[in-house]
C-alpha cells in the first residue's frame, strides 16, 4: 500500500481581482489517490465556477469508484467518463445561466492506483515528477505552439518570428479546454512506477519558475513540503507573474 504526503497551495498573486484556480487532494476507502489542478477561464467570476466544479465533481467520482482488479483500459476509459459527466453538469449548469456559457478550466490530475500511476491532461496546466533530482515534465500543453508541425516551428524560430510573437503569448492560446462551448481534447499517460514526487501547476506558477531551482528545492530532504511549494510560488513572484498561482505537492512512497 503506497503512502501519502501532499501539500496544496493555491493564492490569487499580485496582478488579478480574483483566484480562478481550484486544486485537491484525495485517498479514497481503496488506498488509492487522486490529485487534481484546475484553472478557470471565461471572464467574471465565471472561470471560479468552471474550475471548482470540475475538482469537486472529480472527486466525488473518484471517492465513489473502486479501482480494484481494473486494468489500464478500463482505468483509462473511467477517467475519460468522468470528463464527460463534468461536461455535462457545465453544459447544465450553463442552460440554467446563460453567462456562464463561455466557462471553461484547464485540467492536469494524478490518479494512483497498485496497477500505476495515471496522468490525465486538459489545456496547459501541468504534471511534473521529479527523476534523478531533475524536473521532468510528463503533460504536454495543449496550445497552438504545440499544435504547430515541427517543421513549421523550426522555420518561425530561425526566422526570429517567434519572439516577437511570443511577447503577445500568441503561441500560448490554448487548443483545449473543458467548458460547455469549448474544443475538448484529452491526453492520457501511464506512469509504470508511481513512487516518486510530483508536482501539479498552473500557468501562472510553471511560466515563471527556473526548472533546475524547483529540482533543487523538491530534492532538499530538510524542508517541509508545504514549505516547499511556498518558495516555488514566491519565485514565480519574483519572476512577476501576472496570474493566479497554484501547486500540488504529491509525495508517494
Amino acid at each position: 500500500m503506497m503512502k501519502f504526503n501532499f501539500a496544496k497551495l493555491s493564492e490569487v498573486g499580485n496582478y488579478r481581482k480574483s483566484n480562478q484556480d481550484f486544486l485537491d487532494f484525495a485517498i479514497n476507502k481503496d488506498g488509492a489517490a487522486f490529485g487534481i489542478v484546475c484553472d478557470g477561464m471565461g471572464g467574471h467570476a465565471h472561470g471560479e465556477i468552471a474550475s471548482k466544479m470540475a475538482v469537486e465533481k472529480f472527486i466525488d467520482l473518484f471517492k465513489e469508484h473502486s479501482f480494484k482488479g481494473e486494468n489500464q483500459k478500463t482505468i483509462n476509459r473511467w477517467l475519460r467518463n468522468c470528463i464527460s459527466e463534468i461536461l455535462n453538469e457545465m453544459i447544465e449548469y450553463s442552460n440554467e445561466d446563460f453567462s456562464t456559457k463561455d466557462m471553461g478550466t484547464t485540467l492536469t490530475a494524478i490518479l494512483f492506483t497498485e496497477i500505476g500511476g495515471f496522468v490525465i491532461n486538459i489545456g496547459d496546466s501541468r504534471t511534473y515528477k521529479l527523476v534523478d533530482n531533475k524536473l521532468f515534465q510528463i503533460t504536454q500543453d495543449q496550445n497552438l505552439w504545440n499544435s504547430t508541425p515541427e517543421a513549421e516551428r523550426k522555420d518561425i524560430q530561425m526566422s526570429g518570428l517567434y519572439e516577437r510573437a511570443n511577447d503577445i503569448t500568441f503561441w500560448k492560446v490554448l487548443t483545449s479546454a473543458l467548458g460547455p462551448q469549448k474544443t475538448l481534447k484529452i491526453d492520457t499517460y501511464y506512469i509504470e512506477a508511481p513512487l516518486g514526487t510530483y508536482i501539479l501547476t498552473t500557468d501562472g506558477v510553471h511560466d515563471y519558475i527556473d526548472e533546475d531551482m524547483v529540482a533543487a528545492i523538491l530534492s532538499n530532504k530538510k524542508v517541509k513540503l508545504k514549505d516547499k511549494g511556498q518558495e516555488i510560488i514566491e519565485d514565480a513572484k519574483d519572476n512577476v507573474s501576472t496570474d493566479n498561482l497554484s501547486i500540488l505537492l504529491i509525495e508517494a512512497e
